[in-house]
């Protein structure tokens, strides 16, 4: 354990030890005057000098020299290399990232309180160079504090963390962390993960890796699951009595664990009222659903929830939150020809009045002209194997359009089109031809990417091969860049075809939909294919009524607000100055309505109130956010996986034992701060110099006590 000085140059300080040896050598007695009238009748005695090169109190010396080797060597900060103090320091000062699991699994019995026990040690341990970062996850991750040397303000952190309502992804918290270790410069790295380590928040594909030596410590708070219920899903479907929306609430109640059944009260309620309870027997490890009595939906954003009566251990899975809203059916014109066929319009129409919750209200017009009147409040006009007229005709449907309309066009044998809006279709269209003498062609293509046929693109989700299509136009886009082709038959010429215009679609489909040219409406598959093609061209999507905790919205974003389903929420906000938001536990956010984006991380279960500020009879917005149920599944996994597969490549031994640069001096700094020992010199120091003082009065008194007596 060879002794080493942080800051050698005070050393030098050791030539001041001259001084107490000049002090001694050069020390004069003084002299003894007596004032005495005549000598004469005094002996002449010879006087003999006194040396001034012989020390007389050497104790008085060394106490004085001692003292001041001490004070330079304190200044000198001096540690032992290699010490048992040192050993376990695992070579310096550490950057350590505390991963803590605050996902609402966290909430069972006392894994939240052992968590933030298991943070403080952690803190406690630290030495005085170490520095830690506070990173906290759920579905996302936070960093709550970063890289700090005081142990006081980590402390002061865990006190106000709290356990949130998301549940568990690792990758997003793996991730910061490396980013943290990667930007340290401390000669040591090191995670410690504190988590109940679930396994549905773990894909074995998180692509983290850390710097090499990095050290995983695991902190597995997981302990057998306990038996748990939890409102699994609430069907919502509408029917129209009377021409108000009533609600059926199907829920659907899932038990895990347990032996045997267990029977407990459910109730609905909606905008804080209690409708109905409703007694269910769950199985162990089972399910059963119960179906309400219908209610009333006459107001917007109406809220409601399905709960059980009495909550389990884990409590945020026993409620499901809705919101909903009345008289959101996507409005459809569709457009016939004027004395046309009967049933040109049959299976279309057919086809959109069939649906759960009433999601398509149409109406159907034939002949006449196009008028700005007839599309103002119309989602998506169909115009269905007819001609469209020029001028005012032409200036309504460009206007409808452009400021966000749907525009289907079927090309029939009616079909015609302005010249004034050719550049509205995709491409130009040519006359009728028959495919394949009559005995049709089928469709050779589908993006199964685009969302009018994304649906169909698992197994046995829908099969289009079936159709048969005996006449259909070819279409010739005029800028592929700008269109974009959705079928193609099986001979390579579009089928169907789309362009963006303004605000609004334009969809192109060169058959009908009529059962003359072809016998789509024969298949399985014409229902649902007509139902995404016209909510596609209005541009909405199925209303969501809620959303899983840890989702993020942008209030200010109109298209994007309704392609999440809360397309009523964007246009309430659309004419709002000023907006806040509201959330279940009371905190306010201010949402700009103009200007840059305004996200809203949706992070607490429960219903979110956007409103103006301050007190108003207007009837807030509401969006309802729920748990993600996965996190309901408590399964752990084997952490010594984890920790390998988050094991970095080792450090390089040869760094390893021969540090240098900064890092080997702050291995030196960090070795001197923990042993401290120049607090040990001073003190000592300070003690030789009482004794110092102790000793050099005792001296003085002697020699003064001999002086008196030698007089008298």
């Amino acid at each position: 354990m060879p002794l080493r000085f942080l800051v050698p140059v005070f050393l030098l300080g050791l030539a001041s030890l001259v001084i107490p040896i000049v002090v001694h050598l050069t020390r004069k007695r003084k002299a003894l005057v007596v004032e005495f009238p005549s000598l004469m009748f005094l002996e002449r005695v010879p006087f003999q000098a006194e040396s001034r090169r012989r020390i007389h109190h050497w104790l008085l010396l060394l106490l004085r020299a001692l003292a001041v080797a001490l004070i330079v060597a304190a200044f000198a900060r001096p540690f032992l290399q290699d010490s048992e103090i040192t050993a376990g320091m695992a070579g310096g000062p550490r950057e350590l990232v505390i991963l803590l699991d605050r996902s609402y699994s966290m909430d069972v019995g006392d894994h939240w309180e052992r968590a933030v026990g298991a943070a403080r040690d952690v803190v406690g341990r630290m030495g005085p160079l170490d520095r830690a970062s506070l990173v906290v996850f759920a579905r996302n991750a936070d960093v709550v504090i970063r890289s700090s040397l005081e142990g006081s303000r980590l402390l002061a952190a865990l006190d106000t963390v709290r356990v949130s309502d998301e549940s568990t992804a690792y990758g997003p918290g793996l991730k910061l962390a490396q980013t943290i270790l990667e930007e340290a410069d401390l000669p040591v790295r090191e995670l410690v993960l504190i988590g109940d380590f679930q396994r549905g928040g773990w894909t074995g594909d998180e692509g983290v890796v850390f710097p090499p030596g990095t050290v995983v410590t695991p902190v597995d708070l997981s302990s057998p699951a306990p038996s748990n219920r939890m409102v699994a899903s609430v069907s919502l479907v509408r029917e129209e009595r009377g021409g108000r929306d009533r609600v059926y609430a199907t829920a659907r109640f899932t038990r895990v664990g347990g032996e045997d059944p267990e029977s407990v009260e459910t109730v609905l309620e909606v905008d804080g009222m209690e409708l109905e309870r409703r007694s269910v027997t769950l199985p162990a490890n089972g399910a059963a659903t119960v179906t309400f009595d219908p209610f009333n939906l006459s107001q917007d954003f109406t809220r409601g929830s399905v709960r059980f009566a009495e909550t389990d251990e884990l409590a945020p899975d026993d409620v499901y939150y809705f919101v909903l809203s009345p008289g959101r059916a996507v409005r459809v014109l569709v457009l016939d020809p004027a004395g046309g066929r009967g049933a040109s319009s049959l299976f279309l129409t057919e086809a959109l009045s069939i649906s759960e919750d009433r999601a398509f209200e149409v109406q159907v017009r034939a002949g006449g002209g196009i008028s700005s009147g007839e599309l103002s409040g119309v989602d998506v006009a169909i115009v269905n194997d007819r001609p469209v007229p020029g001028g005012d005709a032409a200036v309504a449907l460009r206007s409808f359009v452009e400021g966000g309309g749907g525009l289907v066009v079927l090309m029939g044998e009616g079909i015609r089109w302005p010249s004034e809006l050719a550049d509205l279709l995709p491409g130009a269209f040519t006359e009728p031809r028959d495919r394949r003498s009559g005995r049709g062609g089928r469709l050779g293509y589908l993006d199964y990417t685009h969302p009018v046929f994304e649906i169909f693109r698992g197994p046995r989700s829908g099969d289009f091969t079936g159709a048969r299509f005996f006449r259909a136009r070819e279409l010739q886009l005029a800028d592929p860049e700008a269109s974009r082709i959705l079928a193609r038959y099986d001979d390579g010429s579009v089928a169907i075809a789309e362009r963006s215009v303004g605000e609004g679609q334009v969809l192109a489909l060169t058959s009908t939909l009529d059962g003359y040219w072809n016998d789509l409406a024969q298949q399985p598959v014409f229902l649902p294919f007509v139902h995404q093609l016209v909510r596609y061209a209005s541009g909405r999507t199925e209303v969501v009524s809620s959303f899983p905790a840890g989702q993020v919205i942008d209030v200010t974003d109109a298209r994007a607000m309704a392609t999440a389903g809360l397309g009523e929420v964007a246009e309430a906000l659309a004419g709002a100055e000023e907006r806040v938001a509201v959330t279940p536990s009371g905190e306010t956010l201010v949402l700009p309505t103009e200007g840059s984006a305004h996200f809203v991380r949706l992070q607490e279960q429960g219903v979110y109130e956007i409103r103006p500020p301050g007190n108003s009879d207007i009837r807030p917005l509401a969006v309802a956010v729920n748990v993600d149920l996965a996190e309901a599944d408590l399964t752990p996994m084997d952490v010594e996986e984890v920790v390998a597969s988050l094991a970095s490549a080792p450090a390089d031994e040869e760094s390893v034992q021969r540090p240098g640069g900064r890092e080997a001096r702050l291995l030196r700094e960090d070795q001197e701060r923990r042993q401290a020992l120049w607090r040990f010199l001073l003190l000592g120091a300070f003690v030789l110099l009482v004794m110092e003082t102790l000793v050099s009065n005792w001296i003085s008194r002697s020699g003064a006590r001999r002086a008196f007596n030698a007089g008298s």
